[in-house]
């Protein structure tokens, strides 16, 4: 198996996510983290799937703000555009401002894709924690 090769599969997936996942998904990763990817690796062929709730690990805390909205280019490149202002930090009323606003969904998939660039030295661990498994499961 070729590290890698699996680290790469893992960041395409994870990019993936962000562009295909659900408002309330961005909303999640965003409040509590909680992203995972489970590996299957047969050869030279890798097939990795990101889920989230999946037990703590390497990549939990990827994109988890708790939060806060850190500003992004999503934010600053739109000028004339603008999101109000945000309820409070806690408020029950933040969750149903964040789904029903584009702009802040859009600054939040800016924000993780970002983060999984950044972050390569934890999806280096991640592969090195699931490699190591693999290490294990295959001895007698």
């Amino acid at each position: 198996m070729n590290k890698e090769i699996i680290l790469e599969s893992l960041t395409r997936a994870l990019e993936s996510w962000v562009r295909n996942a659900s408002a309330a998904q961005l909303w999640q990763v965003h409040q509590a983290g909680g992203l995972g990817a489970s590996i299957h690796s047969d050869s030279d062929v890798v097939q990795v799937r990101v889920a989230l709730g999946a037990p703590r690990n390497a990549l939990s805390d990827i994109g988890k703000t708790d939060g806060r909205l850190p500003v992004t280019e999503a934010f600053l490149g739109k000028s004339v555009a603008t999101w109000g202002t945000p309820p409070p930090q806690g408020s029950p009323v933040r969750e149903q401002w964040f789904l029903s606003n584009e702009l802040a969904q859009e600054h939040a998939r800016q924000y993780l894709a970002a983060e999984i660039g950044e972050k390569r030295d934890v999806l280096a661990r991640f592969v090195d924690d699931w490699m190591m498994r693999q290490g294990e499961a295959g001895s007698p």
